[in-house]
Protein backbone atom coordinates (compact mmCIF):
# COMPACT_ATOMS: atom_id res chain seq x y z
CA UNK A 1 0.00 0.00 0.00
CA UNK A 2 1.45 3.63 -1.08
CA UNK A 3 1.65 6.21 1.31
CA UNK A 4 -1.15 8.03 0.23
CA UNK A 5 -3.41 5.54 1.05
CA UNK A 6 -2.09 4.73 4.37
CA UNK A 7 -2.52 8.52 4.77
CA UNK A 8 -6.26 8.33 4.01
CA UNK A 9 -6.78 5.09 5.74
CA UNK A 10 -5.21 6.66 8.82
CA UNK A 11 -7.21 10.42 9.18
CA UNK A 12 -9.96 8.31 8.18
CA UNK A 13 -10.50 5.91 11.16
CA UNK A 14 -9.29 8.72 13.27
CA UNK A 15 -12.19 11.22 12.21
CA UNK A 16 -14.46 8.28 13.03
CA UNK A 17 -13.03 8.11 16.81
CA UNK A 18 -13.03 11.71 16.85
CA UNK A 19 -16.42 11.92 16.21
CA UNK A 20 -18.14 9.21 18.28
CA UNK A 21 -15.89 11.14 21.40
CA UNK A 22 -18.06 13.96 20.46
CA UNK A 23 -19.64 15.39 23.84
CA UNK A 24 -18.10 12.89 25.85
CA UNK A 25 -14.86 13.70 26.85
CA UNK A 26 -13.84 16.85 29.42
CA UNK A 27 -10.48 18.70 29.71
CA UNK A 28 -8.80 16.13 31.60
CA UNK A 29 -10.41 13.30 30.65
CA UNK A 30 -8.72 14.22 26.59
CA UNK A 31 -5.34 14.47 28.52
CA UNK A 32 -5.52 11.06 29.89
CA UNK A 33 -6.73 10.08 26.27
CA UNK A 34 -3.30 11.78 25.01
CA UNK A 35 -1.42 10.42 27.55
CA UNK A 36 -2.21 6.66 26.97
CA UNK A 37 -2.23 7.08 23.47
CA UNK A 38 0.78 8.46 22.61
CA UNK A 39 2.76 6.87 25.63
CA UNK A 40 1.03 2.96 23.98
CA UNK A 41 2.62 4.38 20.60
CA UNK A 42 5.61 4.87 22.11
CA UNK A 43 6.11 1.95 23.77
CA UNK A 44 4.92 -0.71 21.23
CA UNK A 45 6.65 0.44 18.94
CA UNK A 46 9.97 0.60 21.28
CA UNK A 47 9.12 -3.56 21.70
CA UNK A 48 8.63 -3.64 18.38
CA UNK A 49 12.37 -2.28 17.71
CA UNK A 50 13.85 -4.40 20.01
CA UNK A 51 12.21 -7.65 18.92
CA UNK A 52 13.50 -6.77 15.29
CA UNK A 53 16.97 -5.59 15.82
CA UNK A 54 17.78 -6.50 19.01
CA UNK A 55 19.24 -4.17 22.10
CA UNK A 56 21.19 -2.40 19.57
CA UNK A 57 19.34 -0.48 17.20
CA UNK A 58 20.09 -1.22 13.23
CA UNK A 59 19.26 2.22 12.86
CA UNK A 60 21.22 4.48 15.31
CA UNK A 61 20.20 7.94 15.89
CA UNK A 62 23.74 9.46 15.65
CA UNK A 63 24.67 12.90 13.45
CA UNK A 64 21.75 14.22 10.87
CA UNK A 65 19.29 11.77 12.10
CA UNK A 66 19.19 12.41 15.74
CA UNK A 67 18.87 16.05 15.10
CA UNK A 68 15.61 15.47 12.56
CA UNK A 69 14.35 13.05 15.86
CA UNK A 70 14.60 16.08 18.39
CA UNK A 71 13.01 18.64 16.17
CA UNK A 72 10.43 16.16 15.35
CA UNK A 73 9.93 16.02 19.15
CA UNK A 74 10.14 19.53 19.68
CA UNK A 75 7.53 19.71 16.93
CA UNK A 76 5.18 17.25 18.52
CA UNK A 77 5.15 19.02 21.35
CA UNK A 78 4.69 22.39 20.67
CA UNK A 79 1.63 21.65 18.57
CA UNK A 80 0.03 19.99 21.45
CA UNK A 81 0.98 22.12 23.80
CA UNK A 82 0.16 25.51 21.44
CA UNK A 83 -3.84 23.64 20.72
CA UNK A 84 -4.29 23.20 24.71
CA UNK A 85 -3.65 26.51 25.52
CA UNK A 86 -5.57 27.72 22.16
CA UNK A 87 -8.80 26.40 23.41
CA UNK A 88 -8.70 28.61 26.95
CA UNK A 89 -8.39 31.29 24.81
CA UNK A 90 -10.41 31.01 21.31
CA UNK A 91 -13.46 29.05 20.19
CA UNK A 92 -12.40 25.59 19.48
CA UNK A 93 -13.64 24.89 16.79
CA UNK A 94 -12.27 28.36 15.28
CA UNK A 95 -8.57 26.92 16.29
CA UNK A 96 -9.04 23.53 15.02
CA UNK A 97 -9.65 24.95 12.12
CA UNK A 98 -7.16 27.17 12.03
CA UNK A 99 -4.78 24.66 13.17
CA UNK A 100 -5.54 22.02 10.48
CA UNK A 101 -6.19 24.25 7.25
CA UNK A 102 -3.10 26.69 7.76
CA UNK A 103 -0.20 23.46 7.18
CA UNK A 104 -0.67 24.03 3.50
CA UNK A 105 -0.73 27.57 3.20
CA UNK A 106 2.17 27.22 5.57
CA UNK A 107 4.32 24.76 3.17
CA UNK A 108 3.36 26.43 0.18
CA UNK A 109 4.55 29.90 1.61
CA UNK A 110 7.63 28.42 2.52
CA UNK A 111 8.38 26.82 -0.80
CA UNK A 112 8.06 30.20 -2.61
CA UNK A 113 11.21 31.38 -0.34
CA UNK A 114 13.24 28.71 -2.96
CA UNK A 115 13.38 29.47 -6.81
CA UNK A 116 13.27 26.05 -7.86
CA UNK A 117 10.26 25.12 -5.93
CA UNK A 118 7.91 28.39 -6.98
CA UNK A 119 4.74 26.76 -7.51
CA UNK A 120 0.94 29.11 -7.43
CA UNK A 121 -1.01 25.91 -7.34
CA UNK A 122 0.10 24.98 -4.16
CA UNK A 123 -0.13 28.27 -2.50
CA UNK A 124 -3.93 28.34 -4.17
CA UNK A 125 -4.39 25.55 -2.85
CA UNK A 126 -3.62 26.14 0.86
CA UNK A 127 -5.57 29.68 0.59
CA UNK A 128 -8.85 27.57 -0.34
CA UNK A 129 -8.01 24.84 2.61
CA UNK A 130 -8.10 27.25 4.83
CA UNK A 131 -10.52 29.44 3.65
CA UNK A 132 -12.93 26.50 3.70
CA UNK A 133 -11.90 25.37 6.87
CA UNK A 134 -12.84 29.05 8.62
CA UNK A 135 -16.25 29.23 6.62
CA UNK A 136 -16.93 25.77 8.62
CA UNK A 137 -15.77 26.45 11.68
CA UNK A 138 -17.09 30.43 11.95
CA UNK A 139 -20.30 28.65 11.34
CA UNK A 140 -20.03 26.76 13.74
CA UNK A 141 -19.35 28.77 16.23
CA UNK A 142 -21.64 31.44 15.39
CA UNK A 143 -22.75 33.10 19.06
CA UNK A 144 -19.45 32.63 20.88
CA UNK A 145 -19.03 36.06 22.97
CA UNK A 146 -17.28 34.37 26.22
CA UNK A 147 -13.51 35.43 24.86
CA UNK A 148 -12.63 38.82 24.58
CA UNK A 149 -10.76 40.31 21.82
CA UNK A 150 -7.22 39.97 23.33
CA UNK A 151 -8.19 36.31 24.28
CA UNK A 152 -9.22 35.68 20.94
CA UNK A 153 -5.92 37.18 18.97
CA UNK A 154 -4.06 35.26 21.36
CA UNK A 155 -5.74 32.02 20.82
CA UNK A 156 -6.01 31.69 16.98
CA UNK A 157 -2.23 32.78 17.09
CA UNK A 158 -1.67 30.12 19.01
CA UNK A 159 -3.40 27.83 16.71
CA UNK A 160 -1.83 29.14 13.91
CA UNK A 161 1.84 28.22 15.71
CA UNK A 162 0.36 24.95 16.33
CA UNK A 163 -0.42 24.54 13.03
CA UNK A 164 2.77 25.42 11.36
CA UNK A 165 4.87 23.09 13.80
CA UNK A 166 1.85 20.34 12.61
CA UNK A 167 3.13 21.35 9.04
CA UNK A 168 6.61 20.80 10.25
CA UNK A 169 5.88 17.60 11.53
CA UNK A 170 5.45 16.36 7.85
CA UNK A 171 8.01 17.90 6.88
CA UNK A 172 10.25 15.94 9.22
CA UNK A 173 8.81 12.79 9.38
CA UNK A 174 9.44 13.11 5.04
CA UNK A 175 13.16 13.91 5.87
CA UNK A 176 13.58 10.71 8.51
CA UNK A 177 12.18 8.64 5.90
CA UNK A 178 14.22 9.68 3.32
CA UNK A 179 17.17 9.45 5.76
CA UNK A 180 16.35 5.69 5.97
CA UNK A 181 15.10 5.58 9.79
CA UNK A 182 12.14 3.20 9.73
CA UNK A 183 8.59 4.42 10.78
CA UNK A 184 9.08 2.12 14.00
CA UNK A 185 11.97 3.67 14.69
CA UNK A 186 10.26 7.07 14.72
CA UNK A 187 7.52 5.95 16.04
CA UNK A 188 9.48 4.54 19.28
CA UNK A 189 11.18 8.05 19.83
CA UNK A 190 8.67 11.24 18.69
CA UNK A 191 6.39 10.99 21.27
CA UNK A 192 8.16 11.38 24.49
CA UNK A 193 8.22 14.93 25.12
CA UNK A 194 4.24 14.99 24.61
CA UNK A 195 3.77 11.97 26.40
CA UNK A 196 5.17 14.09 29.45
CA UNK A 197 3.68 16.96 28.95
CA UNK A 198 0.37 15.67 29.36
CA UNK A 199 1.32 13.45 32.43
CA UNK A 200 2.74 16.69 33.98
CA UNK A 201 -0.51 18.45 33.33
CA UNK A 202 -2.16 15.70 34.72
CA UNK A 203 -0.11 15.57 37.93
CA UNK A 204 -1.24 18.85 38.17
CA UNK A 205 -4.73 17.58 39.85
CA UNK A 206 -4.20 13.95 40.26
CA UNK A 207 -7.26 13.56 42.03
CA UNK A 208 -9.60 15.42 38.69
CA UNK A 209 -7.46 12.23 36.37
CA UNK A 210 -8.41 9.23 39.18
CA UNK A 211 -11.87 10.37 38.72
CA UNK A 212 -11.60 10.42 35.18
CA UNK A 213 -10.97 6.48 34.55
CA UNK A 214 -13.65 5.93 36.99
CA UNK A 215 -16.67 7.51 34.81
CA UNK A 216 -18.90 6.30 32.39
CA UNK A 217 -16.54 7.47 29.46
CA UNK A 218 -13.48 6.52 31.09
CA UNK A 219 -14.47 2.83 29.82
CA UNK A 220 -14.42 3.95 26.64
CA UNK A 221 -10.92 5.76 27.16
CA UNK A 222 -8.83 2.61 26.59
CA UNK A 223 -10.26 0.86 23.90
CA UNK A 224 -10.24 4.08 22.20
CA UNK A 225 -6.91 5.81 23.11
CA UNK A 226 -5.22 2.02 21.67
CA UNK A 227 -7.44 0.98 18.65
CA UNK A 228 -8.84 4.79 17.65
CA UNK A 229 -5.60 6.83 18.05
CA UNK A 230 -2.42 4.49 18.86
CA UNK A 231 -3.23 2.74 15.90
CA UNK A 232 -4.07 5.04 13.22
CA UNK A 233 -0.63 7.21 14.54
CA UNK A 234 1.33 4.18 13.93
CA UNK A 235 0.01 3.65 10.37
CA UNK A 236 0.22 7.50 9.96
CA UNK A 237 4.12 7.49 10.59
CA UNK A 238 4.46 4.83 7.44
CA UNK A 239 2.40 7.13 5.30
CA UNK A 240 4.19 10.19 5.92
CA UNK A 241 7.21 9.15 5.91
CA UNK A 242 6.47 7.81 2.34
CA UNK A 243 4.63 10.83 1.24
CA UNK A 244 5.29 14.13 -0.01
CA UNK A 245 4.29 16.84 3.07
CA UNK A 246 2.17 19.61 1.34
CA UNK A 247 0.25 16.17 0.34
CA UNK A 248 0.10 14.91 3.77
CA UNK A 249 -0.94 18.38 4.91
CA UNK A 250 -3.55 18.65 2.15
CA UNK A 251 -5.15 15.27 3.51
CA UNK A 252 -5.52 16.21 6.69
CA UNK A 253 -7.12 19.26 6.55
CA UNK A 254 -10.14 17.24 6.06
CA UNK A 255 -10.43 15.89 9.06
CA UNK A 256 -12.09 18.66 11.11
CA UNK A 257 -14.68 18.27 7.78
CA UNK A 258 -14.82 14.18 8.62
CA UNK A 259 -15.45 14.00 12.00
CA UNK A 260 -18.50 17.00 11.87
CA UNK A 261 -20.44 14.39 9.60
CA UNK A 262 -19.53 11.35 12.05
CA UNK A 263 -20.60 13.67 15.04
CA UNK A 264 -24.33 14.38 13.03
CA UNK A 265 -24.51 10.89 12.41
CA UNK A 266 -23.63 9.78 15.58
CA UNK A 267 -26.66 12.30 17.13
CA UNK A 268 -24.22 14.99 18.85
CA UNK A 269 -23.92 17.74 16.50
CA UNK A 270 -27.07 19.55 14.63
CA UNK A 271 -26.94 19.28 11.11
CA UNK A 272 -26.26 22.54 9.36
CA UNK A 273 -26.91 22.83 5.42
CA UNK A 274 -24.20 25.68 4.88
CA UNK A 275 -22.05 24.35 7.38
CA UNK A 276 -22.17 20.84 5.19
CA UNK A 277 -21.36 22.19 2.08
CA UNK A 278 -18.38 24.09 3.51
CA UNK A 279 -17.36 20.90 5.21
CA UNK A 280 -17.68 18.88 1.78
CA UNK A 281 -15.92 21.73 0.24
CA UNK A 282 -12.77 20.91 2.48
CA UNK A 283 -13.30 17.36 1.73
CA UNK A 284 -13.10 17.71 -2.21
CA UNK A 285 -10.19 19.69 -1.84
CA UNK A 286 -8.16 17.92 0.28
CA UNK A 287 -8.57 14.90 -1.22
CA UNK A 288 -8.47 15.87 -4.94
CA UNK A 289 -5.73 18.54 -4.38
CA UNK A 290 -2.97 16.05 -4.46
CA UNK A 291 -3.82 14.94 -7.94
CA UNK A 292 -4.41 18.31 -9.08
CA UNK A 293 -0.55 19.43 -8.13
CA UNK A 294 0.54 16.26 -9.19
CA UNK A 295 1.87 15.62 -12.79
CA UNK A 296 1.06 12.20 -14.88
CA UNK A 297 4.38 10.49 -15.13
CA UNK A 298 6.77 10.56 -17.75
CA UNK A 299 6.96 7.78 -19.78
CA UNK A 300 10.28 5.93 -20.54
CA UNK A 301 13.41 7.45 -22.09
CA UNK A 302 15.12 6.58 -24.59
CA UNK A 303 16.86 3.30 -24.25
CA UNK A 304 14.05 1.80 -21.76
CA UNK A 305 15.45 4.08 -18.60
CA UNK A 306 12.51 4.89 -16.60
CA UNK A 307 11.81 7.83 -14.57
CA UNK A 308 12.70 5.72 -11.38
CA UNK A 309 16.14 5.29 -12.65
CA UNK A 310 16.74 8.86 -13.42
CA UNK A 311 15.28 9.90 -10.02
CA UNK A 312 17.44 7.28 -8.57
CA UNK A 313 20.80 6.78 -10.40
CA UNK A 314 22.43 5.24 -8.05
CA UNK A 315 19.95 2.62 -6.76
CA UNK A 316 18.87 1.29 -10.48
CA UNK A 317 16.61 -1.75 -10.31
CA UNK A 318 19.43 -3.80 -12.54
CA UNK A 319 22.01 -2.93 -10.26
CA UNK A 320 23.32 -6.04 -8.36
CA UNK A 321 22.22 -5.23 -5.08
CA UNK A 322 18.66 -4.71 -5.81
CA UNK A 323 18.71 -7.15 -8.14
CA UNK A 324 19.42 -9.69 -5.86
CA UNK A 325 16.56 -7.75 -2.99
CA UNK A 326 13.02 -7.23 -4.62
CA UNK A 327 12.09 -5.68 -1.62
CA UNK A 328 14.78 -2.89 -2.22
CA UNK A 329 13.48 -2.28 -5.78
CA UNK A 330 10.15 -1.80 -4.72
CA UNK A 331 11.49 0.64 -1.99
CA UNK A 332 13.42 2.72 -4.66
CA UNK A 333 10.91 2.63 -7.10
CA UNK A 334 8.56 4.27 -4.42
CA UNK A 335 10.39 6.73 -3.21
CA UNK A 336 12.08 7.66 -6.54
CA UNK A 337 8.00 7.68 -7.94
CA UNK A 338 7.06 10.20 -5.17
CA UNK A 339 10.28 12.12 -5.00
CA UNK A 340 10.34 13.18 -8.32
CA UNK A 341 6.47 13.34 -8.37
CA UNK A 342 6.95 16.18 -5.98
CA UNK A 343 9.56 17.91 -7.52
CA UNK A 344 7.89 18.23 -10.59
CA UNK A 345 4.87 19.43 -9.03
CA UNK A 346 6.82 22.56 -7.69
CA UNK A 347 8.97 23.19 -10.81
CA UNK A 348 8.40 26.79 -12.16
CA UNK A 349 8.71 25.28 -15.42
CA UNK A 350 5.50 23.49 -15.26
CA UNK A 351 2.67 24.28 -17.56
CA UNK A 352 0.03 26.19 -15.54
CA UNK A 353 -2.63 23.97 -17.60
CA UNK A 354 -6.50 23.67 -16.52
CA UNK A 355 -5.96 22.98 -13.25
CA UNK A 356 -4.69 26.51 -12.25
CA UNK A 357 -7.71 27.99 -13.85
CA UNK A 358 -9.79 25.97 -11.81
CA UNK A 359 -7.83 26.68 -8.37
CA UNK A 360 -8.01 30.50 -9.00
CA UNK A 361 -12.05 30.09 -9.08
CA UNK A 362 -12.48 27.72 -6.94
CA UNK A 363 -9.87 30.17 -3.92
CA UNK A 364 -11.67 33.22 -5.42
CA UNK A 365 -15.50 31.39 -4.19
CA UNK A 366 -14.15 30.16 -1.21
CA UNK A 367 -12.60 33.10 0.43
CA UNK A 368 -15.97 35.03 -0.54
CA UNK A 369 -17.97 32.50 1.31
CA UNK A 370 -15.54 32.83 3.87
CA UNK A 371 -16.04 36.62 4.13
CA UNK A 372 -20.18 36.20 3.34
CA UNK A 373 -20.04 34.29 7.11
CA UNK A 374 -17.99 36.52 9.07
CA UNK A 375 -19.85 39.20 8.59
CA UNK A 376 -23.31 37.86 8.37
CA UNK A 377 -25.72 37.13 11.64
CA UNK A 378 -25.82 34.46 13.62
CA UNK A 379 -28.59 31.88 12.32
CA UNK A 380 -31.87 33.02 13.59
CA UNK A 381 -30.02 35.92 15.65
CA UNK A 382 -30.32 33.77 18.99
CA UNK A 383 -27.37 32.24 20.78
CA UNK A 384 -26.01 28.91 19.31
CA UNK A 385 -23.82 26.15 21.50
CA UNK A 386 -20.13 26.15 19.86
CA UNK A 387 -18.99 23.09 18.86
CA UNK A 388 -15.34 22.86 20.78
CA UNK A 389 -13.15 19.98 18.75
CA UNK A 390 -10.84 19.06 20.83
CA UNK A 391 -8.89 16.02 21.50
CA UNK A 392 -7.46 18.41 23.90
CA UNK A 393 -9.72 20.89 25.92
CA UNK A 394 -7.69 20.91 29.14
CA UNK A 395 -8.74 24.17 30.72
CA UNK A 396 -11.72 24.13 28.76
CA UNK A 397 -15.14 24.22 30.46
CA UNK A 398 -16.81 20.80 31.18
CA UNK A 399 -19.82 19.42 29.11
CA UNK A 400 -22.43 20.08 31.92
CA UNK A 401 -21.57 23.70 33.17
CA UNK A 402 -24.90 25.21 31.46
CA UNK A 403 -27.27 25.33 28.28
CA UNK A 404 -24.12 26.90 26.24
CA UNK A 405 -21.58 24.37 27.09
CA UNK A 406 -19.53 23.50 23.69
CA UNK A 407 -19.97 19.95 22.37
CA UNK A 408 -16.23 18.55 22.76
CA UNK A 409 -14.70 16.44 19.70
CA UNK A 410 -11.49 14.80 19.78
CA UNK A 411 -9.62 16.16 16.89
CA UNK A 412 -5.81 15.67 17.85
CA UNK A 413 -5.08 12.42 17.23
CA UNK A 414 -3.84 13.46 13.60
CA UNK A 415 -0.85 15.22 13.59
CA UNK A 416 -0.14 13.60 16.34
CA UNK A 417 1.47 15.72 15.18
Amino acid sequence: MNGTRLVIAAIVAQAVTNGLLSDRLDGDESLLLSLIAFGASALAAGIIQRRRHGVRPREPLRGERLRVMALLNGATAVTFLGFYTALTLAPAALAAAIETGIGPLALALGALRRPNTRDLRAVLLGAAALALALGAALRASTGETTHSAIELSGGLALAAIAGITAAGIATLSHRLGRLDVSPVTVTAHRFHLTYLLALGLLLLHPGDAIGSLTSATGALIVPLALLGVALPLFVLQFGMQRTPPIVVTLLASGVPGMTYLVAVVAGSQDFDALTFVLINGSLVLAFLGPRLIRPKRRPPGPGGASTVDAAAPHRTATSGTLHERPALVRRARTRGVFMESFERSTSPTARPGRSRRILIAAAIAALAVAGIIWGAPSAGDGPTAPTTVAGSGWGAPSAGDGPTAPTTVAIKGMFAQ
